[in-house]
């Protein structure tokens, strides 16, 4: 079902898509700054400046769940431990 929306609520669409652009060049930004610091670093965990630490590097485990998988192989615990909600999603066209 459409609206027709007031200049207030068009002008918030075209500020998000702005926002969103640039959100998404600065993660772009971030990787390859990342990559830099992980690259300089070489086979080291700390890296030293002036000697100062300013950055360390550590490995983190995580565990997750394949759902997909969990649903298929075991269908009850996956019926009897999966939650659902709904929420808004926002689509800009």
């Amino acid at each position: 079902m459409d609206k027709t929306v007031n200049t207030q609520t068009a002008e918030a669409v075209s500020a998000l898509v702005e926002i969103r652009a640039d959100i998404k060049a600065l993660q772009e930004q971030e990787r390859v700054l990342r990559d830099t610091i992980i690259d300089g670093l070489g086979d080291h965990t700390v890296a030293v400046f002036r000697n100062q630490a300013i950055a360390r590097l550590t490995q983190v485990t995580r565990t997750t769940i394949d759902s997909k998988k969990l649903q298929e192989q075991y269908p009850e615990a996956f019926d009897a431990t999966k939650r659902e909600s709904t929420a808004p999603r926002l689509t800009l066209v």
